[in-house]
């Protein structure tokens, strides 16, 4: 009996693998459905042979292309500065394709307009723009979130607007300058809405806005297609929201994700298989990394999600790469990829969409401009494409991340393709530490750990741990479990003294103990210590103050009634700025009495400062009316009071022959002209009042007059 030609020795391997399985398929016996899978191991060592088992079903042909590294850390960027000069505070972006042209549409919040960006050659090619204006006065200054969605046939845009959600209406064509819109969702729970995102669960559209500062959540739900009624309903504080930007949705088998960028922390939260549900929240923290972040993105990528977050302070990593280890339920942690293309404070990111392998995304910097960014796949593989059932054997010499991509049936109807990313390892870092000294008759312990199975030093050891007392270079090679092997030296020396410097630096009004006393400038200082056997220990300390920080947001001073005051935090050279709400610009409006405070860090120092602001006295908050006219027509039916918040009021209205025909100690409750049931007549009468000032309540205010009831 012969064997095919096709069992080779990979097939021998799946053999070994997969016992009794069939690998090249009889006429008649091929399976109708054509699949693509293999299995890779997840781990391998450097300079080991990759072993690939294919397990694909009912194809013809094979194509193997191999990526070497992760192209994700392979970021790219294109400058496109402010096309047209019709960006201004572009707060969101939102990328969409419409037949083969590529556009984003952005906010402008300190205009309040929204900008059409397009892209008739694909997205590495510079853009047009067009500025749409306001949509007929529906959009204004302080928008913020932005979405576009396809329809049946018809585009629509959706843009939050402090406690609203506005639908634009952008015709069959995106190319078209449609300018329709309406409000087509309100909710004071959305106060100061931010961030938007909106997917179909299913059939069903379901979108998600974040609001500050009641930092919250807010859930819109189309009844059927995007021009029927919404519900809106507000989901709170899930996850630790502290300063929510810009949410993101992302799904794999476990559910429903959504991620949003706190500034200082990332929150998730998971609503399981429906985004009807209630979801569970946790936050994450900041992750190692993030100090202002504002703008995210989430795809897959090699059937991997990852996420992109934007840092909006003047940091070099003004991108980050979030990766989820074990899908989106998993572990995850964040990757810098430092700053592209002239980013500058970035605030937004678009979705991403691929065009072939490249996967592309939209930044929105403050300056204000706008960054095309991409990451291109690999190109430089040392291992060629391969056409066979399985490839050849293969090793990568270097540790890394590594993709295997899999076509079937290329061509065909039946074509499929499958992604697979494994990791080439090397032993955990193995680390002796720095060269030392050690004093004459002591003896130093090298420990590298217990991470390892074999342990091989260049003294012949074999044991974790030697003990050296001698002047020399102590080498040490491990290796792990899966034979992988690392190394490392260092070098020890064995002298009567030691010598210390140290260089280090201290905030201004902190101190550092140098010298043999506590020190508070900068200066040269020598500590001279005799250590046990014998040994002196000689530590000299370069030792540098930092300037004090000066903060000044005002002297203490007082608010009128419906007055506000600006506190400016503008100190030179600092990286992060905190007002006692949490808040981080350079400027906070103040509307209220209170006792306000930010602190400041330049170089990782910090100074502060404090203002207490007192509500000014002498103001009467109420105004009384001389006439009114209780006749049913809707105007002026009532004589009350009209003004600012006040507490403790009582007011009395006299009929000329000083009877009481009116008393009331709500301010918003007005007299409609009857006493008794029965109707007053037409003259002059007079009010007595008094009541408290919300802010100073120790200011009491007594006050009459008369007025006119006219019928």
């Amino acid at each position: 009996m012969k064997i095919a030609p096709c069992l080779h020795f990979f097939v021998l391997l799946l053999a070994a693998f997969l016992p009794g399985s069939e690998v090249c398929y009889g006429q008649g016996r091929k399976p109708a459905n054509v699949t693509a899978d293999f299995s890779i191991p997840d781990t391998v060592c450097v300079n080991s042979l990759v072993p690939i088992v294919n397990l694909s079903q009912g194809a013809t042909t094979y194509l193997w292309k191999f990526c070497t590294g992760d192209p994700l850390t392979n970021i790219h960027g294109i400058d496109l500065g402010n096309p047209s000069n019709t960006l201004d505070e572009p707060l969101a972006v939102t990328l969409v394709q419409d037949g083969s042209t590529f556009y984003s549409f952005n906010t402008n919040s300190l205009s309040g307009t929204v900008t059409r960006t397009t892209w008739a050659n694909g997205l590495m090619s510079q853009p047009a723009a067009t500025n749409l204006g306001t949509f007929g006065g529906f959009l204004a200054p302080g928008i913020f979130g932005i979405q576009v969605k396809h329809e049946n046939g018809n585009w629509y845009g959706f843009v939050t607007r402090d406690t609203s959600l506005i639908r634009l209406d952008l015709g069959t064509s995106l190319s078209a300058d449609v300018q329709s819109a309406r409000i087509v969702a309100h909710s004071a729970q959305m106060s100061h809405a931010r961030g938007l995102v909106i997917e179909q669960d299913g059939a069903k559209w379901v979108g998600f806005c974040t609001s500050s500062p009641n930092t919250s959540v807010t859930r819109f739900e189309w009844a059927n297609t995007l021009v029927d009624t919404i519900t809106v309903t507000n989901l709170g504080n899930i996850g630790g929201l502290t300063d929510p930007m810009q949410p993101a949705l992302i799904r794999d088998n476990s559910g429903w994700y959504m991620y949003v960028a706190n500034t200082t922390s990332l929150s998730q939260l998971f609503f399981g298989n429906s985004l009807m549900n209630i979801p569970t929240g946790i936050n994450l923290g900041n992750m190692g990394w993030m100090t202002d972040d504002r703008g995210m993105s989430l795809f897959i990528n090699c059937n991997n999600p990852y996420g992109l977050i934007t840092n909006h302070n003047l940091v070099t990593n003004l991108l980050l790469q979030l990766h989820f280890t074990g899908g989106l339920a998993g572990t995850k942690s964040i990757t810098p990829l430092g700053s592209v293309a002239n980013m500058y404070e970035p605030l937004a990111l678009s979705e991403t969409v691929n065009i072939g392998d490249t996967i592309f995304t939209i930044c929105m910097n403050s300056t204000p401009s706008m960054t095309t960014l991409y990451f291109p796949p690999c190109s430089n593989s040392p291992i060629p494409p391969s056409t066979g059932y399985v490839p050849a054997p293969f090793i990568f010499s270097q540790a890394g991340t590594y993709t295997v991509n899999l076509t079937v049936d290329q061509g065909m109807p039946t074509e499929q393709t499958k992604c697979r990313v494994f990791v080439v390892d090397a032993p955990v870092a193995m680390n002796l530490g720095r060269d030392t000294t050690i004093c004459q008759g002591k003896t130093l312990t090298l420990d590298p750990g217990n991470n390892y199975k074999h342990y091989l030093w260049n003294t012949g050891d074999t044991t974790r741990t030697i003990k050296v007392n001698q002047t020399g270079t102590y080498s040490l090679k491990v290796s792990n479990r899966l034979g992988c092997e690392a190394g490392d030296s260092i070098r020890v020396t064995v002298a009567n003294q030691v010598a210390i410097t140290v260089d280090t630096a201290i905030c201004y009004g902190n101190r550092y103990l140098a010298g043999g006393q506590q020190q508070t400038t900068s200066g040269t200082y020598v500590d001279s210590l005799v250590i046990q056997g014998g040994c002196y220990k000689v530590i000299t300390t370069h030792l540098t103050v930092k300037p004090e920080i000066k903060v000044n947001i005002g002297a203490d001073t007082c608010l009128s009634i419906w007055d506000t005051i600006s506190l400016a935090a503008r100190v030179a050279g600092s990286s992060a700025i905190t007002w006692q709400d949490g808040s981080h610009d350079s400027l906070f409006r103040v509307i209220r009495p209170g006792r306000y405070w930010v602190t400041v860090i330049v170089s990782k120092c910090t100074g502060s400062d404090t203002i207490r602001i007192t509500g000014c006295s002498g103001i009467n908050p109420l105004f009384f009316p001389t006439a009114f006219t209780p006749n049913g027509d809707g105007l002026n039916d009532y004589f009350r009071p009209k003004g600012g918040e006040v507490t403790d009021f009582h007011m009395i209205i006299y009929d000329r022959w000083g009877q009481i025909v009116f008393e009331s100690t709500d301010p918003g409750l007005g007299w409609d002209g009857m006493s008794k049931g029965q109707y007053c007549p037409q003259g002059v009468y007079t009010y007595i009042a008094s009541y408290g000032n919300v802010w100073n309540p120790g200011d009491v205010t007594k006050t009459r007059g008369t007025f006119t009831l006219l019928r």
